[in-house]
């Protein structure tokens, strides 16, 4: 008894050798081969094309945080992202192949950090891509010392006990209800603070129906006296009632720190708003000051910490607050009663 072969299906034979498919067919027909790996020229192209991305920058955007940007090469699936020091936060460690910026956060003030970009195809890697950034130190404000004066027609009006840092940038907040409109004010001068650079003007709102009442902020150096004195003089001799802040700024610039600032004034109202601040930024820390023509209460802005401010349920004329991210748009605060008001902003810069 004979034993048959069974014919090939089709008169092919198939062959397989790690992941190649090879198929033989009959005599005079075409030979095909088929892989399920990429060929040597794809691999190589790939490879060899895969470009590291560009223009990768970091800036600090605040003492907490920073942007990350770059522009994407071509051919890629998406990208591998680390951060030193620290813990990689806000950004993705595998951001996709269609993001090309994010913003770093829960950094350290006045730290440097370094962050390394890949791109990836698949499984190729590019080479890496660095850029790094420094956090600005963290803006505080700080009310060193205040006064107020019920003194009739007088001219100035002295805060004492005041103990500032050398260099330190310096606010002086000023409120003051006048009998005259003649109610700005002429100079500021004391032994806390320094002649060189002297004291300048920031921002003056008169208010009130004849303009007898006024906010104004002026920028000041302080000369590190322990106990030293401020001295706030008017423009004449017709003070009513006088309020004086002073604040000290640091991790602000010493050179320029003043980023901005804005007056608004109304003659009627509860809602006693700021006005738009330019070009400020989220790093930018904001003092407020408002000022009434009658004593009432007033709300705490949203987001912001008092400096001078009547506690809740207090009357009061008069009230300054700060907070450590500046907005472009007026900040308010609610009046318990309809009164002629005027505000200040000081957006403050490192």
């Amino acid at each position: 008894m004979r034993t048959r072969r069974r014919p090939l299906l089709a008169g092919t034979l198939a062959i397989a050798v790690a992941g190649l498919a090879v198929v033989l067919t009959a005599p005079g027909a075409a030979l095909a081969l088929f892989s399920n790996a990429p060929t040597a020229t794809a691999a190589s192209a790939t490879a060899a094309t895969l470009s590291a991305p560009t223009g990768f920058t970091a800036t600090a955007a605040s003492a907490t945080t920073a942007t990350l940007s770059w522009t994407a090469p071509s051919n890629l699936t998406g990208y591998t992202l680390s951060q030193s020091t620290g813990t990689l936060a806000g950004c993705s460690a595998t951001p996709t192949s269609t993001t090309t910026t994010c913003s770093a956060t829960g950094l350290s003030p006045s730290t440097t950090y370094t962050w390394t970009l890949t791109a990836a195809y698949n499984s190729w890697t590019s080479s890496a891509a660095t850029a790094s950034a420094t956090t600005p130190s963290a803006i505080s404000v700080t009310l060193l010392a205040k006064a107020t004066s019920t003194t009739s027609n007088s001219q100035s009006t002295t805060v004492t006990g005041v103990t500032s840092s050398t260099g330190a940038p310096l606010l002086i907040l000023v409120y003051r209800q006048g009998s005259s409109s003649s109610n700005t004010i002429s100079s500021i001068t004391g032994t806390a603070v320094s002649s060189s650079p002297s004291p300048s003007q920031i921002v003056t709102q008169q208010f009130g129906s004849s303009n007898d009442d006024m906010v104004e902020a002026w920028r000041a150096t302080g000369t590190g006296t322990s106990s030293g004195t401020v001295i706030v003089t008017f423009a004449a001799a017709n003070n009513v009632t006088t309020t004086i802040d002073v604040v000290q700024l640091s991790g602000a610039s010493t050179s320029n720190p003043i980023a901005a600032s804005t007056g608004n004034t109304n003659i009627s109202g509860t809602t006693v708003s700021g006005g738009s601040l330019s070009a400020v930024s989220a790093s930018d820390s904001e003092v407020f000051l408002a000022g009434l023509a009658a004593s009432t209460t007033m709300s705490t802005p949203s987001g912001y910490t008092a400096l001078d401010a009547p506690a809740g349920g207090s009357s009061a004329v008069h009230g300054s607050w700060y907070t450590s991210s500046a907005s472009s748009t007026g900040t308010s605060t609610t009046a318990g009663t309809s009164t002629a008001w005027a505000t200040i902003e000081v957006a403050i810069q490192s």
